[in-house]
């Protein structure tokens, strides 16, 4: 990917430092990159990386008033302690049963977050920032999940005005001083700011950036957070106020790319917008095709934008694009950004991001002021064949109550109530297993509150590099 000239995009990829505290890499996969530094040039295989079993993940759970804490398989240790001040919490967090707690009870002393460190046996470890915010930062129903370490964090469709307010949780996970670097974008190009590089945060603290502290009067920015040392979580806060209220957890893009999947768009002809930031240094034409029930087409409107280079673009879907259940894939010739902003009455909004094609097990929170969602799934490769999804429903002791299949026909979405497909009575989560092929994203609805979920594999794996002996 190239940036527009000026930009601090072109740091996106520095030379970083992995603390091993919060980085917890398998040792088999250790040994295999020890190994490959040893093997004379040539000899490693170039096929990809394999995946081999997770030992611990860490994540900071924030921003919002509840969290939900559990794993896929009730293995290994758990802990947590409290951002900043580093006080034990012992009643958050169980690495044998499902938990919710009140985070603004958790947080007290002037704490920011919770950070949690699960350990051995591939467990899975997840949390989730759930709950309904106060007026003053839209009063909207939000949903997310609670972030670890990463390397560059993509936003697009935030906000820096009075009327679109949006903020980053900067979490270290470590013993080390992180460092990051906060890059924008506009629909008038890169935004030059002071104080945007070497943004600082201290071992054992959490702290709160707005956006209009760097980049102040837009309402509608590109973002990129660039971790350049140190071991940090980012979450982000979208708030709208004003004539429409609203507020969302946003996911982040893990970077741009040219052929994404905007996946979980729930029924409704208006309140939808598509925004697509371009950081590269010359003009990308972006074609958007919808998959509905019934298979993909190209929205009437849709079929050739241009988003010029260092610039943002925003486009209200059009009606074309239908009232039903749908996914956006976003192809270009140059790597973008897309997100989806959903808006179907004044009191809530909800944020669509580019989806994962996982594997393995996704956890959803279900119920503790949350509800149970509509789960949207998309195969979006026409070509691939019908895949089949398994949904587990789990109770507090995270031993599966009931089990189901669903079958998603290639180059088709479905829309799912997990309450119709299986008994969700004593449920707690539900585990949501894919091998692949498939796209998707969970709604929650809580009266007119409105927040979107994005499916995820849980961490039981992690990458390792493939090696071949020495000839």
């Amino acid at each position: 990917m190239s940036a527009p000239a000026g930009s601090r995009a072109r740091r996106a990829a520095p030379a970083r430092r992995r603390p091993p505290l919060v980085l917890i890499l398998p040792l088999v996969a250790a040994l295999l990159v020890a190994l490959v530094g040893l093997l004379p040039p040539g000899s490693a295989s170039r096929e990809g990386p394999r995946a081999v079993r997770a030992e611990g993940s860490t994540y900071a759970c924030a921003a919002a008033p509840d969290v939900a804490t559990g794993q896929v398989r009730p293995v290994g240790g758990a802990a947590a302690r409290t951002v900043p001040g580093g006080a034990v919490v012992r009643d958050v967090v169980d690495p044998r049963r499902w938990v919710r707690s009140d985070l603004a009870d958790v947080l007290e002393g002037g704490a920011r977050a919770l950070v949690v460190t699960r350990t051995g046996g591939s467990a899975g470890g997840v949390g989730f920032a759930t709950g309904v915010l106060d007026g003053d930062e839209g009063g909207g129903l939000v949903v997310g999940a609670c972030p670890g370490v990463v390397d560059d964090a993509w936003y697009v469709g935030l906000g820096s005005d009075a009327r679109h307010r949006s903020e980053l949780v900067l979490t270290n996970l470590g013993e080390a001083q992180a460092v990051v670097d906060v890059s924008f974008w506009t629909p008038d190009g890169p935004v030059e700011t002071v104080g945007g590089d070497g943004i600082v945060v201290e071992p054992g603290s959490s702290r709160r950036l707005a956006l209009d502290e760097l980049a102040a009067g837009e309402p509608t920015l590109g973002v990129h957070v660039s971790r350049r040392r140190g071991a940090v979580a980012v979450a982000a806060l979208d708030t709208s106020t004003g004539d429409r209220d609203g507020s969302e957890l946003v996911d982040p893009t893990s970077a741009p790319a040219r052929d994404q999947v905007v996946a979980g768009l729930p029924p409704g002809e208006t309140g939808r917008t598509l925004h697509v930031l371009n950081p590269a240094d010359r003009t990308a034409t972006v074609q958007v095709e919808a998959v509905g029930q019934r298979g993909p087409f190209v929205p009437e409107g849709l079929g050739d934008l241009r988003v010029g280079p260092g610039r943002v673009a925003t486009l209200d879907l059009p009606r074309s694009v239908g009232s039903g259940r749908v996914a956006l894939r976003v192809r270009s010739d140059v790597a973008v950004v897309p997100s989806v902003t959903v808006a179907p009455t004044t009191d809530d909004l909800a944020v669509l991001e580019p989806a994962r094609r996982w594997r393995g097990p996704a956890v959803v929170p279900l119920r503790g002021g949350v509800g149970v969602p509509e789960l949207v799934l998309t195969a979006p490769d026409e070509q691939a064949g019908p895949r089949t999804v398994v949904l587990e429903a789990r109770g507090p002791d995270e031993r599966v109550l009931d089990r189901a299949e669903v079958r998603v026909e290639a180059g088709t979405t479905v829309g799912l109530d997990p309450a119709e497909e299986l008994e969700l009575d004593d449920a707690t989560s539900l585990v949501v297993r894919s091998t692949g092929g498939v796209v998707g994203s969970a709604t929650y609805r809580d009266g007119d509150g409105l927040a979107a979920l994005r499916l995820d594999a849980a961490p039981t794996t992690v990458p390792a590099p493939r090696v071949v002996p020495a000839p």
